[in-house]
């Protein structure tokens, strides 16, 4: 263990989550999605409640009309100046989502304070952001594909646990999947494991020679034997394909 390293690097994460209209009593005339079942995997799929102790943040998406992925630079610029001059606590990753069987790019927000979303797009919106009109979303399954920063740290070769958000593990995998053939594998590994109840998501992060392609797992149980069990049967899935 005294040669791995942490692992910084900008990547991203593409998951499927279940959408709709954010419901809250401000009447926004932006569109502003919310995921219902951030973690589908753990929570929806076998329909365990999560406890006032195991209660995450969900995300919220604001629409944009558009957006250069070219000029993501200047997003983080906006993002930066907007925390350092206005007391608000979140953090924003740009992204795109499926939307009425479209593309439609967005940003994912985090908030300490959800009431403060009215700020929040009014600051956007002066530095020269556009929204979506708002419309009404009835609750759908979407790809939804975002660009952030990973942080994690070693805990065996090829497998890592995240710094800075809990029950977060990552492991190496040898290739990229399309989302269907990932699904699939993920469908085949949990039902023929005992412990079914973990979300997957793919992740690929920069790296000098290429992309590391990985698995991120959100469980609340995990432990070194059962990712390590969990990446010997996506590798040999994925050698199958």
């Amino acid at each position: 263990m005294d040669q791995l390293r942490p692992l910084e690097s900008l990547g991203y994460i593409l998951k499927k989550e279940k959408l709709a209209n954010l419901a809250s009593e401000i009447n926004f005339r932006e569109l502003i999605l919310e995921d219902l079942d951030q973690y589908p995997g753990f929570y929806d799929q076998y329909f365990i409640p999560a406890n006032e102790n195991e209660k995450r943040p969900r995300s919220v998406f604001l629409i944009l009309k558009e957006f250069d992925i070219c000029h993501e630079d200047q997003f983080i610029r906006m993002t930066t100046e907007i925390k350092h001059k206005h007391k608000i606590g979140f953090d924003a990753a740009l992204g795109n989502l499926q939307l009425f069987n479209q593309q439609a790019p967005c940003i994912r927000v985090y908030m300490d304070d959800y009431s403060q979303i009215p700020e929040l797009l009014e600051h956007y919106r002066h530095m020269g952001i556009h929204f979506q009109p708002h419309t009404k979303v009835a609750p759908y399954l979407s790809l939804i594909k975002l660009k952030k920063f990973f942080l994690m740290e070693p805990m065996a070769e090829g497998i890592y646990k995240s710094i800075d958000q809990e029950d977060i593990y990552y492991f190496v995998v040898p290739a990229y999947l399309e989302w269907n053939d990932f699904e699939k594998i993920t469908v085949q590994i949990r039902n023929n494991w005992t412990n079914k109840i973990y979300d997957a998501a793919q992740v690929s992060l920069y790296d000098k020679s290429g992309m590391i392609e990985m698995v991120r797992i959100f469980d609340l149980k995990a432990d070194l034997e059962k990712l390590t069990y969990l990446r010997q049967k996506y590798t040999l899935e994925i050698a199958r394909l």
